[in-house]
């Protein structure tokens, strides 16, 4: 019974190892241009950081690693706006669109291989823009504003593999959805690229027209845009973030499908290794032979 328990408990410590070397932690985060925002490590192993290593990801040709042994690489295009955390997180400040990608945090312990699995973060970037020349913004003609989601796929194209429905729309000053009608005309490229396209009025100096940034039918984080009309009385250019818009502490999203379909694989090979494990470590029983139980039986009937 003893050593059935002694090789219960070497077959579980296996297990939580081999957990530990493919679990893994994947989290969507949506923030906007001009934002701070901070990417949470949630695999670290020694709190000063010295194990942990930010890796960014965009595309197959632009893989940069942002964060060595705790410590920002001086080379990084974006060295001067990041900073790590005292829990080892990574901190962008100033966010702009091309920070969009996929940001990896990894453990590796004195320099030896790496430890546990990954914990990524997708952060995607809400952005929006003028694409109509400042100096054809006058009363009486059409300008086109522009929303869009920055991704690690892309502008304009949403992050595949997210389970959360993600759109945009525009909404006036009153939060109401603006509609195709006589000067406003609303197209959707796709739903992470949406523009509208309005005719401006005199009056329509520093209208707030502002995209908002839905998920599960959810308002997540909302970007504004106004600008001069000429003719108009004194105003301030845009466009411009809103003031009241929430905070882009970042929304999460964990586990992408295909996580789970490679956990699945895990632990079916795991299985495997275990039960390979029991019949080297944990043999059976042999069957006692015909002649040890005809002895027992023949001490028992002279009893």
């Amino acid at each position: 019974m003893a050593e059935e328990h002694q090789c219960f408990v070497r077959l579980l410590v296996t297990l939580l190892y081999l957990l530990t070397g493919v679990s893994g932690d994947t989290r969507f985060l949506f923030t906007r241009v001009g934002d701070n925002v901070s990417l949470s490590c949630t695999n670290v192993v020694y709190q000063n950081c010295s194990s942990t290593h930010w890796i960014y990801y965009r595309t197959r040709s632009e893989t940069n690693e942002e964060v060595g042994h705790g410590k920002i690489k001086t080379n990084s295009k974006r060295a001067d706006r990041l900073k790590v955390g005292s829990d080892c997180s990574l901190n962008v400040s100033d966010v702009r669109g091309e920070d969009a990608g996929i940001y990896t945090c990894r453990q590796f312990l004195s320099n030896g291989p790496q430890h546990g699995g990954d914990a990524s973060v997708h952060l995607s970037v809400l952005n929006n823009s003028l694409s109509t020349p400042v100096t054809d913004i006058k009363p009486d003609r059409p300008v086109t504003l522009r929303c869009f989601l920055y991704t690690s796929d892309g502008p304009g194209k949403c992050r595949q593999g997210i389970t959360e429905h993600v759109s945009l729309l525009w909404v006036d000053e009153a939060g109401n959805k603006l509609k195709k009608d006589s000067r406003h005309q609303v197209t959707q490229t796709s739903d992470c690229d949406i523009t509208l396209n309005v005719t401006l009025q005199k009056e329509d100096n520093n209208r707030k027209w502002t995209c908002q940034l839905i998920i599960d039918e959810k308002k997540e984080i909302s970007i504004d845009l106004n600008f001069m009309v000429p003719g108009s009385t004194a105003s301030t250019p845009g466009p411009s973030l809103s003031d009241t818009s929430p905070s882009s502490t970042g929304t999460d999203y964990t586990e992408l499908p295909i996580s789970r379909i490679m956990l699945f694989g895990a632990l079916t090979i795991m299985a495997s290794i275990i039960t390979i494990y029991t019949m080297r470590t944990c043999p059976p029983k042999p069957l006692r032979t015909q002649t040890e139980v005809s002895g027992f039986d023949h001490q028992v009937l002279e009893e």
